[in-house]
């Protein structure tokens, strides 16, 4: 009824109508969604994945010299079958920033084509437990076989055209998830040229 459009003198007194009504609402028990957002700040906001993961090469390759030379993927070694599993130790593994090309990890990275898995420990609040959720992994180069709690959900092979630049969105199942401690494992194979993850630190989540 404050058209304050018209009379812009209203508008702090359609404001504080709005804010008594509020008021009102709020003492009779109902909720707005932006409280949410204050006081349950994790239900409505990702977990940023970015940063540092545990890495290993589980089968390393002598860079391919050419396009024609690049490396079929026949599937995961017996390392990497191990490496994404739930309970692994991967204490002794080395930890690197991701997203990045994994040629400026340095040392055996630095001019390796072929496999290679990392992983991630979230946590997961309980108000989550046992939903399906969303991972987004931004752009893997070239090929990837995605886990979570030793489960795959998802992979991107050759026949996946464009597959080193395609955006990895993958649904976690519900029966996966449980709060607190999960772990995130992504094997990736690279034939020919850079590998590793391409993506913006908000394309993880």
């Amino acid at each position: 009824r404050f058209d304050v459009e018209k009379d812009p003198y209203l508008r702090y007194t359609r404001w504080r109508s709005t804010r008594a009504i509020m008021q009102l609402l709020s003492n009779l028990g109902a909720t707005f969604s932006n409280d949410k957002r204050i006081f349950e700040p994790e239900t409505e906001f990702p977990i940023n994945i970015a940063g540092k993961w545990r890495a290993t090469l589980t089968k390393p390759l002598p860079a391919a010299k050419g396009f024609s030379q690049a490396y079929p993927d026949k599937g995961l070694s017996d390392k990497a079958k191990a490496a994404v599993k739930a309970d692994v130790d991967d204490a002794s593994w080395s930890e690197y920033d991701v997203p990045k090309g994994w040629e400026n990890y340095g040392g055996a990275w630095k001019k390796a084509d072929g496999e290679a898995v990392f992983r991630k420990t979230v946590d997961i609040p309980k108000n989550w437990a046992a939903r399906d959720l969303e991972l987004s992994l931004g752009c893997l180069d070239d090929f990837d076989d995605t886990y979570f709690n030793g489960e795959l959900i998802g992979r991107i092979d050759k026949t996946t055209p464009d597959f080193y630049s395609h955006k990895r969105v993958y649904v976690i199942p519900g029966k996966l998830v449980k709060a607190g401690k999960n772990v995130i494992a992504v094997r990736i194979f690279d034939h020919f040229g850079g590998g590793g993850c391409f993506a913006k630190p908000s394309q993880r989540f």
